[in-house]
């Protein structure tokens, strides 16, 4: 069978083509990258129609939880959702648990319902690198709803601002300790803030932990009244529906003031960026005229005679003029 499905196969929701196509787009492999970028130029026109949600916090808060039962709400309302999780990867060998549809078993099983777990590879900020060519995939797909499941490590998950239109936060229900462990950053980037496992014996706590956080806003010029806090039990399915017309409360007001194109605008141009950039670093790092360039300077620089700020304004210089095929002194001195 080919690695590349079919565009047709695609557009027309076919689950098997997605899974393929996700992991074209995945792949790092140099023959898939001009197959994965023909294949999203073929289903471009068919995506940004889709509402895209982060789901972040740190890890055990019960994000996965929480995405079951929230898709299970939409798939009943006659959505059709789209999970895409991130696994941490090993630092080592770059595998991930990959457990997510053990997780949602319901939600996986259900037939408006595509769940894709993906490594977060090395890439900080909780989503994959290729978390945003998956979510183009799966609205090309016909998914009305993209839920993206951060990696949930702390203040690199504000990244995943840079390509969703709603962040929905998840804390726990323990008020004091729980408050000094969030970073700032991510406060400032949440629309929404849910406190978890608000049953049984927590309920108070949730409570009380929620009016924290909405104290907490008011730190926030501006913020106190746009983000709206609700405690939550994903467990005993308490507080999903209000879940998710938060989500739409926030999505009518952004479209309506025009934050909403804004920040999608402002998205693409970071993406564009981005991908230069790492365009840019790989093309650098596989140049075997840099390669024989970084092992002359780093002689250099251990002898004392070239400091590393100068080596790398050097390298630079040199990748920039290696087409003219300048002269490509590397035995020069500081």
């Amino acid at each position: 069978m080919s690695r590349v499905p079919d565009v047709q196969n695609i557009l027309s929701g076919d689950r098997s083509s997605l899974s393929r196509g996700i992991t074209l787009v995945e792949s790092t492999r140099p023959a898939d990258i001009s197959d994965a970028e023909r294949l999203l130029n073929g289903i471009l026109v068919k995506t940004g129609q889709a509402l895209r949600v982060a789901v972040t916090g740190a890890p055990g808060v019960g994000k996965s939880t929480l995405i079951e039962a929230l898709g299970m709400h939409l798939v009943q309302s006659g959505y059709r959702v789209a999970v895409l999780s991130v696994d941490p990867s090993s630092p080592h060998t770059g595998g991930s648990i990959m457990g997510d549809k053990t997780r949602m078993p319901e939600l996986a099983r259900h037939a408006n319902a595509f769940i894709r777990p993906s490594p977060s590879g090395n890439v900080p900020g909780g989503i994959a690198n290729t978390t945003r060519r998956a979510m183009l995939l799966c609205e090309a797909a016909g998914y009305d709803v993209i839920l993206i499941e951060t990696v949930g490590t702390g203040q690199g998950d504000t990244l995943v601002r840079q390509i969703v239109d709603i962040v929905l936060l998840m804390v726990l229900p323990n008020a004091g300790d729980e408050l000094q462990g969030i970073k700032r950053g991510i406060l400032e980037i949440a629309d929404l803030i849910a406190v978890s496992k608000a049953d049984g014996t927590m309920i108070d706590q949730a409570r009380l932990t929620a009016n924290t956080y909405r104290r907490a806003l008011h730190l926030y010029p501006g913020r106190s009244r746009a983000v709206k806090v609700m405690a939550i039990s994903a467990l005993e399915n308490t507080g999903i529906p209000a879940i998710w017309e938060a989500i739409k409360d926030v999505e009518r007001a952004t479209r309506e003031d025009g934050y909403f194109e804004t920040q999608r605008n402002t998205q693409i141009k970071t993406a564009m960026l981005e991908t230069a950039k790492t365009l840019l670093l790989s093309e650098f790092g596989e140049s075997k005229i840099i390669d024989e360039a970084v092992e002359k300077f780093q002689q250099q620089v251990t002898r004392g005679t070239r400091t590393v700020t100068d080596a790398a304004h050097e390298l630079v210089r040199i990748y920039r003029n290696m087409d003219s095929k300048t002269d490509l002194n590397v035995e020069g001195s500081s």
